[in-house]
């Protein structure tokens, strides 16, 4: 079965989106705003780099009418990072201008977003953390200092300096964040604050602080400069305020006269999830604070939340919801998406698919931002995917596996002139993403294969559907490069194939399978048999989790979702302890609901009919001498009563088809790479990064 270049969807016209807007004397060519966000692409001495500036240039190249460079701190005890923006610093000025000059060449304004990250940080342990109030974050362990006097003062002028440096840097306005995270929302929280001075106690008390910030930052700049507000209106918590409050925050803060303009914002750090929704929170979940806002304001208001698809962005202009649209996540994966809309290309835009496992993940452990699905995104200096280099020569590539990896690779040769085919052996593409994306809330995880489908049929690239390679196939196809993406499978014992014997890699001993009595038994499945449907389970199901990641956790989910009663052991902590915590904690609320039963610190041991043997990994077991120091097993822990087990314990790489096209003289002389999960198991950004170095150098 062969798919030929498909023709693009129909095209889908954003009048709205591409009209031109004004804040303040601020002209912009669009409604698009790249929202602020911390990349941790700074130093550690507090200066911004040149990455930054290739990546906001990225933006402002593909299309954004405004883009907010990001959080930068007003004050040492603001940084919720080292590698925040020493914002008050003068020495920032010179990048400024750098930063700034790059971006507007480009037809794109850029504001700066000023905070002070108060009792929120990034950092174990934290410096000393500042705070209405003498209490931890609720989601922390670290308590606060009460603020004095003298540090309110020092907070206000460093908020009017930093705003200073941005104005002669170049910036075209700043925004101050009263928003998920930082002081000027502790002080406004009547959670948070419970002073009962001149800062706390009434609400005008509590929102004094912001109100002094932003007479400080307007005295210190000039009368035409925009000044904005990032403003949560739902922090969302049992504990915290709700929409009403926020409400009357926003309210209060424009009748001073000191703001050009509200972003919409909600969430704080013991709501993670709602800062930064991943997948579980439905696209679009936060249109009615959006709304609320603008139809009690006369500002203008920036929208923000998943706003996906991107029709959805027109419709709520065209509904008077929103001023601008802000985007942060979907330009982290698609910085060219609104020329693409522009254009009339939205079937082309990578789509930010919500799983927060490179860019928020990466984040908060102060390591640069990356995307799953764009590998350049934070190295934008070294990979530029638009303007990928045009191979010296135009060669037949063929690729073997549609999988991410395998798709990937021949987009990146397909952009670069060369003639590729791709060989997939099931009826559709996709490889691990098809079944990921049957998940429950992991649906749009498919984006990724789709986008890169899409981009394939774009690029004219052959697809061949039911083709099992071999080398005589191969040989047939009179390749200049041959790529081998034939992916993994579950590293459980199976049949071999009719015919072929006992993989090679397993007894070349390449390759071991886990030694643990009864995993053969016909009871006994793998993740990949239930998501693929090649099996239906009832009753009750043992799922045993040594993955760590939605492998494990996703696919105990279906199973309470398709009417099993569900168990699931980890030699873990947790059950998906590789997740990004927000997205976790969605898992563990959702299992809660479902009755799925976690148990941790529990290695397997042996499978029987009706009954899993298990050691628990700390024991008191073996204390002699250095037996203290080794995990010695305990005694036995037996779960029993199953119908089923769905035992995800790792993968092995499919790697046998490479092995043998570099030993058949049927290919004798003809390059043969291998790239994905059939080098080793990975995550979707690992393959995705190493497939577009090997398209980029085929």
């Amino acid at each position: 079965m062969s798919i030929a270049a498909a023709q693009p969807l129909e095209a889908v016209s954003f009048p709205r989106l591409f009209s031109p807007f004004r804040i303040r004397g601020v002209a912009l060519r669009n409604r698009v705003v790249f929202q602020p966000h911390f990349t941790a692409l700074g130093g550690l001495d507090g200066m911004p780099s040149e990455d930054h500036v290739a990546y906001h240039e990225a933006r402002a190249r593909g299309g954004a009418g405004l883009t907010v460079f990001e959080s930068q701190a007003v004050h040492p005890a603001g940084k919720m990072s080292r590698r925040f923006v020493s914002a008050w610093d003068p020495a920032v000025i010179p990048f400024y201008r750098r930063l700034t000059g790059r971006v507007q060449a480009h037809g794109t304004k850029i504001f700066g977003q000023l905070t002070h990250g108060g009792h929120t940080s990034l950092e174990r342990p934290p410096h000393l953390l500042w705070a209405p109030s003498q209490m931890p974050e609720p989601s922390s362990h670290f308590s606060t200092k009460a603020m004095d006097p003298e540090d309110i003062e020092a907070t206000i002028r460093g908020f009017a300096a930093s705003a200073r440096n941005a104005m002669e840097g170049g910036f075209d306005g700043v925004e101050i964040k009263v928003a998920h995270d930082g002081l000027l929302r502790s002080f406004a929280s009547p959670f948070f604050n419970r002073r009962t001075d001149g800062y706390g106690g009434s609400f005008e008390n509590r929102m004094r602080l912001s109100v002094e910030v932003l007479d400080a930052v307007k005295r210190a700049t000039a009368r035409d400069f925009p000044v904005g507000v990032r403003i949560c209106l739902d922090e969302f918590t049992t504990f915290g305020y709700d929409l009403a409050y926020g409400l009357r925050m926003a309210a209060h803060l424009e009748s001073t006269g000191g703001v050009d303009y509200l972003n919409s914002d909600a969430g704080s750090f013991s709501s993670y999830w709602m800062e930064i929704p991943p997948a579980a929170v439905a696209a679009g979940s936060f249109r009615g604070l959006n709304a609320a806002l603008k139809k009690q304001s006369h500002l203008p208001v920036v929208a923000f939340g998943r706003i996906a698809p991107p029709g959805l962005a027109e419709a709520m202009l065209a509904d008077g919801e929103a001023d601008l649209i802000g985007f942060a996540r979907q330009l982290v994966a698609d910085p060219d998406t609104p020329d693409k809309l522009r254009r009339g290309e939205a079937h082309l835009v990578r789509p930010c698919i919500a799983c927060n496992d490179a860019c928020i993940y990466q984040v908060g452990q102060e390591k640069g931002i990356r995307c799953v699905h764009n590998p350049a995104a934070g190295r934008e200096r070294d990979i530029d995917e638009p303007l990928a280099v045009e191979a010296g020569r135009r060669r037949k590539i063929v690729v073997v596996g549609g999988g991410p990896a395998g798709l990937k690779t021949a987009e990146i040769a397909a952009r670069r002139g060369h003639d590729v085919v791709v060989l997939e052996r099931a009826a559709r593409l996709g490889g691990q993403v098809a079944l990921a994306a049957r998940q429950p809330e992991h649906q749009a995880i498919a984006g990724v294969t789709d986008h890169l489908e899409a981009m394939l049929r774009h690029l004219g690239v052959a697809i061949r559907l039911g083709v099992a390679a071999t080398p005589e196939i191969l040989a047939r196809e009179r390749a200049d490069r041959i790529v081998i993406a034939t992916g993994s499978e579950p590293n459980l014992p199976a049949a071999p194939e009719e015919g072929a014997g006992r993989s090679p890699a397993l007894e070349l001993g390449r390759q071991v399978e886990p030694d643990i009595p009864g995993l053969a038994l016909p009871f006994v499945h793998s993740g990949d048999d239930v998501m693929s449907g090649a099996v239906r389970l009832a009753g009750r199901v043992l799922v045993i989790d040594n993955n760590g990641h939605w492998e494990g956790a996703g696919t105990a989910e279906f199973l309470a979702d398709n009417g099993c009663s569900v168990e699931v052991a980890t030699p873990d902590f947790m059950v998906g302890g590789d997740i990004e915590s927000g997205a976790r904690t969605l898992f563990y609320r959702r299992a809660a609901i479902k009755n799925i039963a976690i148990r941790g610190g529990l290695a397997l041991k042996s499978i029987a009919p009706g009954r899993a043997t298990f050691s628990p990994v700390f024991s008191a077991a073996g204390t002699r001498g250095f037996g203290r120091y080794l995990l010695v097993p305990g005694g036995d822990v037996v779960i029993e009563d199953f119908d089923a087990v769905v035992a995800v314990i790792g993968r092995r790489s499919r790697e046998d088809l490479y092995h043998r096209c570099r030993s058949s003289a049927l290919l004798a002389g003809i390059p043969i790479e291998r790239v994905g999960d059939c080098v080793a198991p990975r995550l979707i950004e690992s393959n995705i990064l190493e497939a577009h170095r090997l398209g980029a150098r085929l």
